[in-house]
């Protein structure tokens, strides 16, 4: 610092010199003044001008050269940052580069877009997956390249599912799912696999449970029939009388194993159309659904409440076995005297609103995503209970054939609430009683 404003004072020291000299061999001191001043401008102007240069050029680091001056000290600075700037560029280049060779060689299609779905960035795998090319295709509307309601739907609306399942442009054999990760406020990743394997395992799965069911309904029917002809006898002994009690519970408890495993093999084997299905009696659903369950005990807690005049458009045995399932839940698992408030209504947007409410113990937090798997069944139930655990299993899959969605609200403690929307297209000469939905959901 000392060697700059050194050179700076012997640059002034020599301008005054100057002054003098001129002064005295011209005789005039003014132009000697404005000509010693000039030059020394101009000096100054001309290091600011190759300064600015410098700038101009990009700061390379080939072109920086040396002043001795304050000028000397702004390049100094300029250098350093440079400097510092192209080793944190390096070292961005090389984690991006070891990122990209990363992500390429994930066996998952993955598809960078921005905030209007424009294609940013795109690995390999996309290209036999989603049959998409880089860099020919970066720049365009994802949604314009792969031409799919349903992923056009989930674009706009990430949050509303985890993720979805389309078919493959290339090969119609080939099932893909789609998953979006919101990872900014302008950006989004789109991570696609190849599921079709699990697809078909899942399909030869629900074949072998449907077949499986189908063939030991016969048979268990005749059992059943035995049973009933060995109920008639008069001369069983006490033991057989008690063998016979239980042979008799296991078998119906199996026969319903079976009717359960055939309405969800059922529910899940084929889709059904906005269009499709009887018109249902909402009245007479609740009228058979009641008689279905006349084994109950508990029956007599159940609190209905719909609108005579509801019908829905569906499948008969599916519906019913929706209300059924959950009916039959909240008798068994709530606490025995407590009430079970069962509603028909329909929401603001014209959905109807099926709800079953009871006062039970509630559901564990941590066991809520599960209970709709099949045979799930949680801690309390295994220990209290005996069941199938394909009942939710049968109400979530039956909702989403029909185009509903089906919810569970629950806290220990405090009881549980499944609703079941089903959306307005099912619906027939809805009454509208939007209040008493909006009472029933800020519940």
């Amino acid at each position: 610092m000392a060697n700059i404003w050194a050179t700076e004072a012997w640059a002034i020291v020599i301008a005054a010199c100057s002054l003098i000299l001129l002064g005295e061999l011209g005789g005039n001191w003014f132009f000697a003044a404005l000509i010693t001043l000039g030059s020394y401008i101009s000096w100054l102007y001309y290091r600011l001008l190759k300064l600015e240069t410098w700038i101009r050029s990009g700061t390379r680091l080939s072109q920086v050269y040396e002043d001795n001056g304050f000028v000397g000290i702004i390049i100094r600075q300029l250098y350093e940052q440079k400097k510092i700037h192209n080793q944190r560029k390096r070292k961005t280049k090389r984690v991006l580069r070891r990122l990209n060779r990363n992500i390429s060689a994930l066996p998952d299609a993955t598809v960078l877009l921005d905030n209007e779905f424009r294609i940013a960035w795109c690995n390999e795998p996309a290209r036999y997956l989603l049959n998409l090319r880089s860099p020919q295709d970066l720049g365009y509307k994802i949604s314009n390249l792969i031409r799919d309601p349903e992923l056009l739907t989930y674009l706009n609306e990430p949050e509303s599912r985890d993720s979805i399942e389309i078919e493959s442009q290339i090969d119609e054999n080939i099932t893909i799912q789609v998953k979006l990760v919101v990872f900014d406020d302008n950006q989004l990743l789109l991570i696609a696999r190849n599921i079709s394997d699990q697809k078909q395992l899942q399909q030869s799965l629900k074949n072998f449970v449907a077949n499986a069911s189908h063939e030991l309904r016969s048979p268990l029917t005749l059992i059943v029939g035995h049973l009933e002809m060995l109920e008639a006898e008069k001369n069983l002994s006490d033991a057989g009388q008690s063998s016979l009690q239980t042979a008799q519970r296991q078998a119906g408890r199996m026969k319903k194993l079976i009717e359960e495993l055939m309405l969800l093999s059922q529910v899940e084997s084929s889709s059904l159309e906005p269009g499709e299905g009887e018109k249902i009696s909402i009245s007479e659903l609740m009228n058979n659904v009641i008689a279905a369950l006349e084994e109950y005990a508990g029956r007599d807690r159940v609190d209905l409440d719909y609108p005579e005049d509801l019908s829905l458009l569906g499948i008969r045995v599916e519906i019913e076995g929706i209300c059924i399932n959950l009916i039959e839940n909240a008798i068994k698992y709530s606490t025995p005297g407590t009430a079970i408030r069962v509603r028909w209504i329909v929401n603001d947007r014209g959905e109807y609103l099926f709800t079953v409410e009871d006062q039970g113990p509630g559901i564990d937090p941590g066991e809520i995503p599960r209970v709709t798997e099949r045979y799930f069944r949680g801690a309390k139930s295994r220990a209290e209970t005996a069941g199938s655990g394909l009942g939710l299993a049968i109400v979530k899959h039956a909702a989403k054939k029909h185009g509903g969605r089906f919810s569970i609200e629950s806290k220990p403690g405090q009881g549980s609430r499944f609703s079941v929307n089903f959306p307005s297209y099912r619906c027939i000469g809805a009454p509208t009683r939007v209040d008493e939905a909006a009472n029933l959901t800020d519940r």
